[in-house]
């Protein structure tokens, strides 16, 4: 009985350190932040709503008014929180590059949010 008390003590452990460390992992993101920023944000320019999905660390689009097709396209992906609580990097498609180019997402309060690359303004949030 010994031995098999054992074995279930250390199942029980091992258990407990895979389930904190998978907690921690997907909350990871959303604990950086000051405002919980995943949900559905409208398009300022445009009559399209963008999934922002923590989980998968990207941003699709959720809806699209002018574009059906564009429905579950990936528009920012590897988004990922910085140091300051209110700014995430990302990586987002650019068609003058035709790849996918680092951008800084900035939460201006917790209703709107700014992609910026290379200095410049290229999408606007708002919730």
């Amino acid at each position: 009985m010994s031995c098999r008390l054992h074995m279930q003590k250390r199942f029980m452990l091992k258990f407990i350190v895979f389930s904190s460390v998978l907690v921690l992992s997907i909350f990871s993101v959303q604990a950086k932040s000051d405002c919980d920023i995943s949900g559905i944000w409208n398009h300022s320019a445009k009559p399209a709503k963008l999934l922002i999905d923590l989980n998968k660390s990207e941003v699709t689009v959720y809806s699209h008014d002018n574009n059906s097709n564009a429905i579950g396209l990936v528009v920012l992906k590897a988004l990922k929180p910085t140091s300051n609580s209110s700014l995430w990097e990302a990586k987002m498609y650019s068609a003058e590059e035709d790849s996918f180019v680092n951008v800084q997402i900035s939460s201006k309060g917790c209703n709107k949010l700014i992609v910026i690359f290379d200095g410049e303004e290229v999408l606007e949030l708002i919730r």
